[in-house]
């Protein structure tokens, strides 16, 4: 089959590689549609180390299942971790951060093929809900939803959103879907901010938020949550800057390199800083659903057709102004 290989910092290449093989209790599905993410990005930068040589990238993915059985023929979106169903961790329902898991695009084969294959139970049906390139947006969104199950705004909680990408435009939305109407924070001169307004969203500099932030939280000590999705190393420090003593920051950038950041001033704030990652099976019905019912609108800006146009995709991705690039294999 023809899939996409990353070897190296912006080493793609386009080669016939064998078809995966399907393990039992696993099916073999027909990659449809797959989203760029900002951790394949980060790969292909090189900013963030490849854990396996050559990946086949591709989490953010929508496909049709082949195996024969209940599943067949229909489109489905993957969750992305494969645990192994009976550590600790998975018996204790942490299953993904069993310690044995595959991560699809990860550290194991993704979606930028002709093939991939995933346990059936990691699948989810999409068929009649969404479109393949909306249902690949349905895996960061969970992503998104997790933060929030995890620890919820409060009803009136001020909240900022750092961060004008794909995450940062789903939390904003989730954040509304709550009952939250967030600020939303962004780079001077931002490309992208535009999507934001035009969804109603009040955005802001980051000297603006620190005004506001003095003028408009009580007695100026900052907002009750900061979502940081920047992607950089240095939306955490920025996050602290702009939380309340004891507030509550979600930590979504997964940019590969080290954060900088005044940990001093977080621990004077007493700051709860939360890390979040995947969504489960929860989070994954919660997003389609959101998804199908118009809710949360992902904004897809680049749509390329065919596995041959991926490498260009890759490239596009990191061109000002892009949100999210899909590729339909």
């Amino acid at each position: 089959m023809k899939a996409l290989l990353l070897k190296g910092p912006r080493e793609l290449s386009i080669e016939d590689v064998p078809p995966p093989s399907v393990e039992p209790g696993w099916v073999l599905v027909k990659s449809v549609a797959v989203g760029i993410c900002g951790t394949d990005k980060a790969f292909y930068t090189g900013t963030y180390p490849l854990f396996k040589k050559p990946l086949i990238p591709g989490h953010e993915v929508a496909g049709v299942v082949v195996s024969d059985g209940r599943l067949k023929g229909r489109l489905v979106v993957s969750e992305i971790n494969f645990p192994c169903g009976r550590c600790e961790y998975c018996r204790s329902g942490l299953y993904t951060h069993c310690p044995y898991r595959r991560t699809l695009g990860i550290d194991f084969d993704g979606g930028f093929a002709e093939y991939f294959t995933a346990p059936e139970q990691a699948l989810h049906v999409v068929d009649g809900l969404l479109d393949p390139v909306t249902a690949t947006q349905a895996e960061p969104l969970a992503a998104v939803l997790n933060a929030f199950t995890q620890y919820p705004p409060e009803p009136g909680s001020r909240v900022a959103v750092l961060g004008t990408g794909n995450i940062a435009i789903l939390a904003a939305q989730t954040l509304r879907w709550m009952g939250v109407e967030p600020v939303v924070v962004a780079r001077k001169g931002s490309s992208k901010v535009g999507y934001l307004l035009k969804m109603g969203f009040e955005a802001l500099t980051l000297e603006e938020a620190l005004e506001y932030m003095k003028n408009k939280t009580p007695e100026g000590q900052g907002f009750d949550m900061v979502v940081e999705a920047t992607g950089g190393s240095q939306g955490l420090d920025t996050a602290i800057q702009l939380v309340r003593p004891r507030g509550i920051i979600h930590l979504k950038s997964t940019p590969g390199s080290r954060f900088t950041a005044d940990l001093t001033k977080a621990v004077v704030k007493e700051v709860r800083i939360i890390g979040t990652r995947c969504g489960t099976f929860r989070e994954f019905r919660k997003a389609i659903q959101l998804l199908s019912q118009g809710v949360v609108k992902p904004v897809v800006t680049s749509v390329f057709n065919g596995l041959e146009e991926s490498i260009r995709a890759f490239e596009k991705s990191l061109s000002e102004g892009e949100v999210k690039v899909v590729v339909k294999v």
